[in-house]
């Protein structure tokens, strides 16, 4: 049951997230129906059909972690894939914001079954060939948006580079979502969907992100939930049933209530770091036989790329485990940089447990 709950919450995170940049599309090609085809791709998240790594907020993530040749090597792969398979963004002339999220749908599920695969395969000790083709075959099943894959792989990185190599080369690019023969959207709409988003969108936003999504997207959601209801009232004798499974999904998210993922990696993954410089860091403890570590969570986008910080002490800590604060400095052991403790104590969890880049 827990399991099928983190996949529903995952799933909500990824529509919600997408919704801003749905409602963005949608505008652009009301503006202007031939132009905005064309420029959907490249001004959104890359949440809709085709190459997401064609998104130009996607392109900038990826040029500031990764550098400008990965960048433009990227996304002058996905417009080469789009020439190719000749596919368009997710607006279409006659499709409404509804059957944009019902396309959607399937892929966020799939990425949300499948979101820890990949963190999973960062923090083991798998050959390097191995570890590429695997993150590989998780890009290619269940690609975040682009702004995702550009995050996981920047974790990936710290501690199994092949990974993030193989994870970029598909993510956006030659995943299934790219290559799936293009449907005609379920057309439409339907008031108790459009109600029922409004009703998701206001939730996360009033409650500043709900540890779903970057709080940063709160004031873009509360719009969101404005113009759902506005199309709600606007087509409330209308209905299509087939229409109301993403919403659904979407509100679930908001109401269940689900911890954090499980950590089990087995390296330091705290990024930038160097040997001497002095920390204080709150997280969960976790003890590992004499090994403990101080771990907690972070979103970029959504809750379904939330992947692990974390510092190994140098020291079992005394502690039980659960949340603790601890100061101290970055010391090598090992080949890897660990955490010589100066204090630590116990602290009452933070009313949201993730942090947010």
């Amino acid at each position: 049951m827990r399991v099928v709950s983190a996949i529903v919450i995952n799933a909500a995170a990824m529509l919600l997230e997408s919704a801003p940049f749905i409602l963005a599309s949608a505008i652009a090609v009301r503006v202007s129906a031939r132009l905005g085809r064309h420029i959907v791709p490249y001004l959104g998240c890359g949440c809709g059909s085709g190459p997401s790594a064609r998104s130009l907020p996607a392109f900038a993530a990826a040029w500031i972690v990764f550098g400008p040749f990965v960048a433009a090597a990227r996304l002058g792969a996905a417009i080469v894939v789009e020439r190719f398979v000749a596919k368009r963004a997710c607006a279409r002339d006659h499709a409404s914001m509804l059957a944009d999220l019902a396309a959607i749908f399937p892929f966020a599920v799939g990425a949300a079954a499948l979101a820890p695969l990949l963190p999973a395969i960062a923090g083991s000790h798998v050959p390097r060939q191995l570890a590429g083709v695997l993150a590989a075959l998780a890009a290619f099943v269940a690609s975040p948006c682009s702004l995702g894959a550009v995050a996981i792989a920047a974790v990936a990185r710290q501690t199994a580079p092949a990974a993030a190599v193989g994870f970029l080369c598909v993510a956006g690019i030659f995943d299934l979502r790219t290559w799936m023969r293009s449907r005609e959207h379920i057309g439409g709409h339907d008031c108790i969907a459009y109600a029922l988003a409004a009703v998701a969108c206001a939730l996360v936003a009033i409650r500043n992100g709900a540890a779903l999504v970057n709080p940063r997207s709160a004031p873009a959601l509360w719009i969101c939930a404005i113009v759902f209801a506005c199309l709600a009232h606007r087509y409330r004798m209308q209905a299509r049933p087939a229409l109301r499974i993403a919403p659904t999904i979407m509100l679930a998210g908001c109401i269940l209530s689900a911890p954090p993922p499980i950590y089990s990696a087995t390296e330091t993954t705290l990024a930038d770091a160097f040997p001497g410089e002095r920390i204080d860091f709150t997280g969960t403890l976790v003890h590992s036989g004499d090994r403990s570590t101080l771990m907690r969570y972070a979103i970029t986008c959504c809750r379904a790329d939330a992947t692990p910080v974390a510092i190994r002490l140098e020291s079992p800590a005394k502690l039980r485990g659960g949340w603790a604060r601890a100061r101290g400095t970055l010391v090598p052991h090992d080949g890897e940089l660990r955490l010589r403790i100066d204090s630590i104590e116990a602290v009452a969890a933070p009313p949201d447990p993730f942090i947010y880049r």
